[in-house]
């Protein structure tokens, strides 16, 4: 006769790896403390092995729990959307959403359709974790991904919402100061760089079948577009932004593309899901709303 686990325990277990301690895994699951460490001592009697090392500060997986760990959180994890499908067969979005986004991009186009969203749809609870770094969709628990740029392989399951492109842009005193009419006279123009663009040093210009590459020496490096829009309007210097970022300043003469007749790279922002999950209709029609108001493009 098989054994039969209570795999209620693995999900104890799999939250507890996910927080690395006794008492964050409790609190998100809303136990107490001493519920969570009864299931890990009997799940580890259950399986007859170690599977967590614990003292007095912190608790790290045994090599036996690290590979329980790396199959049992994708089967928690399925079980969790199997059952949101089924609470979800009168087609009402309902449940909670977790969706990271760059910075930027987050906050001029993704925050707005959050609260849109949540108002139309209010049994939907969203976490919004606006980030640089690209995150891991599993690891982290997110359900989506917005991704700005180009993507890397990553095995995860994209698709295109929007193209943009990179422009150069400066405000009018600057472009007074520092006429440019040509790429190779940013050269002279003090350059306020993304640190997102480290290690990039030539810039390719491109008009029709005419290409020049440009060094550009960076001065200043900052990490936040908008703190880059601020100092450049503070001082006689351009930066190169997407062009979705641009937009409302240059629609306002606050600032001025420099080379309207050249090109930069183009880009794309894509949402981003894992695969291999049963997509809970939240998900479905948050992406629906999304791609409806097209990324704001």
């Amino acid at each position: 006769m098989a054994t039969r686990y209570n795999l209620n325990r693995l999900a104890y277990f799999v939250a507890t790896i996910d927080e690395g301690t006794i008492t964050a895994a409790a609190a998100r699951l809303g136990v107490s403390k001493a519920v969570v460490s009864k299931q890990l001592q009997l799940l580890e009697e259950e399986t007859g092995v170690g599977l967590v090392l614990r003292n007095t500060r912190n608790l790290q997986a045994t090599e036996a729990g690290r590979a329980l760990y790396a199959k049992g959180k994708a089967a928690v994890q399925q079980a969790n959307d199997a059952l949101e499908s089924v609470m979800e067969r009168d087609d009402t979005p309902r449940g909670r959403l977790r969706i990271t986004a760059p910075v930027d991009y987050g906050l001029i186009q993704v925050a707005p359709l959050v609260a849109r969203f949540c108002e139309t749809y209010p049994a939907v609870e969203v976490d919004l974790v606006l980030a640089d770094e690209l995150l891991d969709l599993i690891e982290s628990r997110f359900d989506l991904a917005f991704r700005v740029g180009w993507l890397q392989d990553s095995g995860n399951l994209a698709r295109k919402l929007r193209d943009f492109e990179e422009i150069a842009v400066a405000t009018p005193a600057t472009l007074q100061r520092f006429p440019v009419r040509k790429p190779e006279d940013l050269r002279d123009v003090p350059f306020i760089a993304n640190s997102a663009f480290a290690g990039l040093k030539n810039w390719d210009f491109t008009r029709g079948a005419e290409t020049r590459t440009i060094a550009l020496k960076t001065g200043t490096t900052m990490n936040v577009t908008f703190a880059i829009r601020t100092a450049i309007t503070h001082s006689a210097a351009f930066t190169i932004l997407p062009n979705f970022l641009a937009e409302p300043d240059l629609e306002n003469g606050s600032l001025v593309r420099l080379l309207p007749d050249w090109s930069l790279r183009r880009g794309g922002v894509y949402t981003v899901t894992a695969p291999g999950r049963v997509r809970a209709n939240a998900l479905r029609v948050f992406l629906q709303m999304a791609y409806g108001a097209k990324g704001g493009g």
